[in-house]
């Protein structure tokens, strides 16, 4: 099972991908992902909703998936590669500690978006490195969730 939200920007509406590939509508489960739901156990609602069945299907023929959460309180992002490094040694991304750490300078929410990892060719700091320049753009994707596009304008 995987949440999403789904529809043209602005109105996305809640959503899940089941194990079959199928899309559910969760509008009557939750009005939106953010952290109230992830708060307040939306997510054994949405999973207790999927093997109830009875959520209407949605057509995912040409359907925007947009962020995966709405509206989240803070987007962290953490220096270091833990997901290229996790990957060399075929381990899991360490998500407990990087939690654990990240709570040692501030209060996670739900709902707060954390990434991890650095794409290629950003060193800052280092000679003959690029670094990001207003009209750079940068892509986040999660798949199955969706993904974020950012251009940078001068600070």
């Amino acid at each position: 099972m995987k949440l999403l939200r789904v529809g043209p920007p602005g109105r996305e509406r809640p959503a899940v991908r089941v194990d079959d590939g199928r899309l559910l509508d969760l509008t009557s489960v939750t009005p939106e992902i953010d952290g109230t739901f992830l708060s307040s156990d939306g997510v054994g609602r949405a999973r207790a909703a999927v093997e109830a069945g009875g959520l209407p299907g949605l057509d995912a023929e040409g359907l925007r998936v947009g962020a995966p959460v709405a509206r989240p309180g803070k987007i962290v992002c953490v220096v270091l590669n833990y997901r290229d490094h996790a990957a060399e040694t075929g381990a899991a991304i360490p998500a407990r500690y990087l939690v654990s750490y990240l709570s040692r300078y501030m209060v996670p929410e739900p709902g707060d978006v954390i990434n991890t990892g650095t794409p290629t060719g950003v060193a800052l700091g280092l000679p003959g490195t690029p670094f990001l320049r207003p009209g750079d753009t940068v892509e986040l994707e999660i798949d199955g969730l969706g993904g974020r596009r950012q251009t940078f304008g001068q600070a």
